[in-house]
Formats: C-alpha cells, structure tokens, sequence
C-alpha cells in the first residue's frame, strides 16, 4: 500500500478485489485456450525477423498479428501490432517499431492481404507504437492516438499520430471503434497504454501493458507506474474474461495466463 495515499483503507480494499479477480484466471485462461488455442510454436521469433522485414501472422478469421524487430544495443527485440479487417479496409493496431518497419507492413499487407489499411491506433506514446505514423499518413492513413499520447509523443520527438482518440480519460473507460473495443485500463508500462479487444474474434491485444510468458523482468520501466500496474490489469481481465487469444507487446501471444504473469513479474520488481 502506498504511505502517502490518504485514503489507506479504501487503497486497500481496491487492491484486494482486484487480487480476487487474480485468483480465477487460471480458470478462465482455461476456458479461452479451450475455444480458441493461441498461437503455437511456429510464432515468428526475433531471430526469424530480419531488419527492415514484417511477418504477418493470422490470429483468427480477419485478424494478423504484425511482427517486427529492432536492435538496441547489442539486443534485438521482437515487437508485435495487430491488424483488424473492417469490412473492405483494415484497421491497423500499433506501428511497426520505425519508418523502415512500416513501410516494409505496408509492402506486406498489399501482397498477403490485398485490402488498404484506412485507420490506425497507436496504443502509447513510445517508438515501438507511435514510429511509422507519418509513413501511414503519407500513404493515407487516417492515425489516432489519445490527447495523452500525443502530447508525449511530440515532448519525446517521435511521430504525432493525427487524430484525437477521445474518451479514453479515466481508468477503465473504453470506446467502440470500429470492429474492436478500446481500453484505457489505467497507468502500467506507460501512463496512457491501451489495450484493444477484437470481440469478434476474441483476441485481446495488450500490448505493452502485457508480457509474454517466457519474459522475468518487468521490462522498460523508465515511464511506468509499478504501484497502479497489477490494479490496471485487473481491470483488463474483469472486462474481457472471455478472451481466447491475448496478445503482448513483444513476444509469442498466449492466454488470459500472461495477465496473471504480468502481474506477479511487476510485483516482483516493484518490491525490490
């Protein structure tokens, strides 16, 4: 609990509920994997992605995941997006990871997929999600992101997706959006990191604010809130308890079990 909340005991009470839902994911994680299995080992790695290159994965009937890779340092890290298909078009989730990477999905999708992306969500504000935009808005992509995630995006100097994604202020506000549900679950990775949910499909889409299960770190923490992340994927998980294939920023997608993973991996580094 944090000492400096004045109001401890109401802190309290939330925190335990949200624990609550914690101890019946194993239980749901099950029922999603038995619907719809996720992603097996044939799930590109950062190994099989060179630089430059996007592989597209299908996830479930209109639905890819988009992998791409960047080196940091001597590092090379895989990233995932999703792409959504709305009606004749495509609904683009997330940018590539830079300029290159976006214009190599763009080349991908013409030749895999054969129908235009017109939209895209970025889900916060750092490279991995935002770098590209102005590659899809010069080839007609109408970009979004929240207020929040635009302003930290122009204060950091990276791409400025063009539209305002509205009403996403609050923790667990969400809005329709085409053929998914936007989520604002509140502070994590990011202060303004979103999680998408396909319900049509049942694949959520957590990115960054979800980690893979072969990840033991917390990751990049430099903009996190470890003390509001396991409350905000309680949220997640209390409004997409039917979620068949979840989604994480980097790395090979799973079920509802990385939320209780990602829950346990940020406790553990909040409290060292």
């Amino acid at each position: 609990m944090n000492r400096h909340c004045p109001h401890g005991a109401i802190a309290t009470l939330l925190f335990w509920r949200g624990f609550a839902v914690l101890a019946c994911w194993a239980c749901l994680a099950g029922r999603a994997a038995a619907a719809a299995p996720p992603p097996s080992g044939d799930y590109p790695t950062a190994a099989e992605v060179g630089p430059a290159e996007v592989r597209l994965y299908p996830l479930a009937d209109g639905v890819w995941a988009h992998i791409a890779t960047r080196q940091v340092g001597e590092t090379t890290y895989p990233s995932n997006g999703l792409i959504v298909r709305d009606g004749d078009s495509l609904l683009l989730i997330d940018t590539p990871w830079g300029a290159a990477n976006t214009r190599a999905l763009l080349a991908a999708v013409a030749q895999q997929i054969g129908l235009p992306i017109t939209r895209s969500i970025s889900t916060h504000f750092h490279d991995d999600r935002v770098g590209g935009a102005e590659v899809l808005a010069e080839a007609g992509v109408a970009t979004y992101a929240t207020p929040l995630t635009r302003r930290l995006a122009a204060r950091q100097g990276s791409d400025v997706p063009a539209h305002a994604l509205d009403g996403l202020q609050r923790p667990g506000s969400a809005v329709s959006f085409g053929p998914v549900e936007v989520l604002y679950p509140g502070a994590g990775h990011a202060p303004d990191n979103l999680v998408v949910y396909v319900p049509a499909a049942g694949v959520l889409f957590g990115g960054c604010a979800i980690h893979e299960a072969a990840r033991q770190s917390a990751g990049n923490v430099a903009d996190a809130n470890l003390a509001a992340w396991p409350a905000s994927v309680a949220r997640i998980a209390r409004r997409y308890p039917e979620a068949a294939v979840v989604v994480p920023g980097h790395g090979v997608p799973g079920g509802l079990e990385l939320l209780q993973h990602t829950v346990a991996i940020v406790e553990a580094r909040h409290t060292q």
